[in-house]
């Protein structure tokens, strides 16, 4: 059974103008762009993608600046909390949790915004990247340790 996404209003009238449902926030929303195909978490997932590659793209090893100095914070934080719990001597891992780290920061700050959508609230994108990172932590295991 395919599953659909339903287009609601879910505001009600009133005396004194329009209620609007918190909830309303979360609802996936087809965008007329493109035949349909495009949401809103679409859009917001492009936009998460493009800010992160804008942000490691503009880092610049010679000159300090204060765009420097954070990348530079998150990096040895990340850096820091693999080394405390994983105790592998390579820390060959820690390059898919510091891109899952990033990617998951940079959406809930995106999701900040005033009327904005949060990526992270919508359970599909939560469990696949989860299943991603589960099945392909995992491979990598079987591949090299047997």
């Amino acid at each position: 059974m395919p599953m659909f996404v339903t287009l609601t209003n879910t505001s009600l009238p009133n005396i004194h103008g329009t209620i609007y449902d918190p909830l309303e926030q979360f609802d996936v929303l087809a965008l007329p762009l493109i035949g349909g195909g495009l949401t809103n978490l679409a859009l917001l997932l492009g936009l998460n993608v493009l800010i992160m590659s804008i942000w490691f793209s503009n880092y610049s090893a010679q000159v300090a600046t204060n765009y420097d100095f954070s990348l530079r914070a998150i990096y040895q934080l990340v850096r820091s909390m693999v080394r405390e719990n994983l105790y592998i001597a390579k820390q060959q891992y820690f390059t898919i949790l510091f891109y899952l780290f990033f990617t998951l920061l940079l959406a809930n700050l995106v999701g900040m915004v005033p009327y904005s959508f949060t990526v992270t609230s919508s359970f599909i994108v939560t469990f696949f990247l989860a299943l991603t990172h589960f099945v392909g932590l995992n491979h990598i295991a079987i591949v090299k340790h047997g």
